[in-house]
């Protein structure tokens, strides 16, 4: 989220430190700052706002609180904390809510007489600067309160809402088959069944998509003199249901989806109302607050050994309580053991940990002093399972093959689950077979670009019938030479059983051949094998290993053959083809060699690949040429 460092300092004043210290000061409290950047006079600090927090930090109050938590500083202003006053009844303004469960509160105001145009400067640059476009003064208004305080308002032009007895009837309700409206940007949505609106009851129109966009209906414009300001609490789960259905994501619904504080609907009015009262005018009617199940704050005990424990501090009574109150949580305190209230707008606070948490990043973790865990009392029992597993994986790696993972779920097998992921992951599986198969065919695609021959491949993995689950052990093998292909599977399968038996101690290693895989069930073959005793046998000191980024763009693949004078050398002819295609050729393997009547023929496959770019084939056929006249121009060399 963005926020506007002139805004922040209507709330701390000249106790508002540097942006260049927020950020560090955010950083290790809060959450990670992703930009700072100066617009204007302004600074405009980009906060990566945590799901667990969106609730009330979505606006600039939330944020300005987190900072007067961790400097210790007192909001010169709250508008979270006025009196509101009494509510007055709108006489000609009635509200109906369909399904309280999916809009839990619902509060209005109805203003008459307001004078709807260009909003002064000052609140002009107050959106802009976030990359909003003003509209007018009343949708402007709206705006500014959902970015100050971080609850969503809508304003209706009320001379466009039918009237009945005198009265103008607003309802909450879900969408009918094939309902369709046409939003403020111009755009048409249709509506599938159950999508929560905002309607006009009495003439039936739809004034806006709840929670997320307003219709053109009822639309604010320079003829407007009375409106109906909305400040509502939807159903979260509702909300970000119909926002990814219609493709439609808002700063409205964004803030909607986080659940903020049903108590913050009056606050809301009360700072619309007076905002709008300076710079549009109008006079107050009344208003209305469907709320039928009043949200009750958060509390949670905890005592001063508890967060010591968790967070590995020492802390004292006094600590405690001076950290509760710059939070602004209430709280009782009997012999150290606090019993904790969140203000209403923390509704992000449930369980014990979550207040511990907030004192440990209000206390500071940088002064939290490292500590190392205690040893358990007892030694660790060794896992059998795993240590033998170990020695398999170690032993398949030291004759050259690779691990791989595949999918535990399938699309069919014996154990189905009740809610699958998708149609194709419907069951575990009961072998490792086909994932491995499907592994060795994905591989076959790069080997040439890595320059293999042979595929090698293994996977320690579970399966699963209806009586048991057990480890099983894959192996896969791929040969490119079709006429030893058979016997160089059938030989690879006959050494690795021995590889196997001398890597775990065992008399007897015998597994199925199925295809080009090899199965072997694990914890079968591991109950025949002694207790082990300690891990330390297992581990050795890593190899150096180096990296290297791999180009996004696909390889492309050329052979070429060339003989060459008697006495000519590999490296010479990879040198002159090296030189002729630059930084294109990333790779060449020499596939052929023969020599007869005095010359030597090379043969080579060679790998093509930008960094930057797909090559094409009028690109590589440019350099094979040129390649291939400079190899004839030497002297008794002759690309065939």
């Amino acid at each position: 989220m963005k926020v506007s460092y002139l805004w922040l300092k209507d709330y701390l004043g000249e106790s508002l430190p540097t942006p260049k210290l927020l950020e560090e000061l955010i950083t290790f409290h809060a959450f990670e700052i992703e930009s700072i950047e100066q617009v204007g006079e302004d600074t405009i600090i980009d906060i990566d706002i945590l799901p667990n927090r969106s609730s009330d930090c979505l606006s600039h109050r939330g944020i300005a609180k987190e900072i007067s938590a961790i400097i210790d500083q007192k909001l010169l202003v709250d508008p979270l904390r006025k009196s509101l006053p009494a509510l007055s009844l709108a006489d000609d303004l009635l509200v109906t809510v369909e399904d309280p469960t999916l809009c839990t509160r619902y509060s209005s105001s109805f203003i008459a007489g307001v004078k709807v145009g260009p909003s002064p400067q000052w609140l002009k640059e107050r959106l802009e600067v976030l990359g909003q476009r003003s509209i007018n003064n009343i949708v402007d208004a709206t705006n500014y309160v959902m970015f100050n305080i971080g609850q969503p308002l809508h304003a209706f032009d009320a001379q466009k809402l039918g009237e009945k007895n005198g009265k103008r009837h607003i309802g909450v309700r879900t969408s009918r088959e094939g309902e369709v409206i046409t939003t403020l940007d111009g755009a048409t949505h249709n509506l599938s069944k159950g999508t929560l609106l905002i309607t006009d009851a009495v003439g039936s129109n739809v004034l806006g998509i709840a929670g997320i966009k307003g219709g053109k209906h009822a639309e604010v414009t320079t003829e407007t003199t009375d409106i109906v300001i909305e400040a509502a609490h939807f159903n979260p789960v509702a909300i970000r249901r119909t926002s990814r259905e219609l493709k439609l994501r808002t700063d409205a619904s964004l803030r909607f989806e986080n659940r903020p504080s049903s108590h913050l609907t009056r606050f809301a009015l009360q700072e619309v109302e007076e905002l709008i009262s300076t710079i549009a005018g109008g006079v107050l009617k009344g208003g209305t607050d469907f709320y039928p199940t009043l949200e009750e704050p958060v509390t949670g005990p905890v005592t001063v050994s508890e967060i010591n424990t968790l967070l590995g501090t020492e802390m004292v009574e006094k600590d405690v309580v001076a950290i509760l109150k710059r939070l602004d949580f209430t709280y009782t305190n009997r012999r150290d053991n606090f019993t904790i209230t969140a203000p209403f707008e923390r509704s992000d606070l449930h369980i014990k940990e979550d207040f511990i948490e907030e004192v440990g990043r209000i206390y500071g973790y940088k002064k939290i002093t490292a500590q190392n865990l205690p040893l358990p009392p007892e030694k660790p029992r060794i896992n059998k399972r795993f240590y033998y597993s170990e020695r398999i994986r170690r032993a398949l790696i030291e004759q050259g093959f690779s691990e791989v993972y595949t999918y535990t779920l399938c699309d069919e097998g014996i154990v189905e689950l009740a809610n699958p992921l998708a149609a194709d992951k419907s069951a575990l599986r009961v072998s490792l077979k086909n994932g491995l198969t499907e592994s060795l065919k994905l591989n076959e695609k790069n080997a040439a670009f890595l320059g293999l021959d042979t595929i090698k491949i293994f996977e320690l993995g579970m399966v699963f019938t209806k009586e048991e689950e057990s480890l099983e052990l894959g192996i896969g093998v791929l040969s490119f030479n079709s006429k030893k292909k058979q016997e160089f599977i059938k030989d690879t399968f006959d050494d690795l059983e021995k590889v196997l038996m001398q890597a775990l101690g065992s008399n007897g290693v015998s597994g199925k051949i199925n295809d080009n895989v090899f199965l072997l069930n694990v914890d079968d073959l591991i109950k025949t094998l002694p207790e082990p005793v300690a891990y330390e046998s297992l581990f050795e000191e890593p190899q150096k290993v180096t990296y290297k980024t791999l180009s996004p763009y696909p390889f492309a693949l050329r052979d070429i053959a060339v003989w060459t004078p008697e006495g000519t050398r590999e490296d010479d002819v990879v040198a002159i083809m090296s030189q002729e295609s630059g930084d294109l050729l990333i790779k060449n393997f020499l596939f052929d060699k023969f020599e007869k009547d005095g010359r030597i023929s090379y043969a080579f496959h060679l790998v093509f690949q930008s960094s930057d770019r797909t090559l094409t084939d009028d690109e590589l056929s440019v350099i094979m040429e040129r390649m291939t006249n400079v190899l004839n121009g030497q002297n008794g060399w002759e690309v065939r």
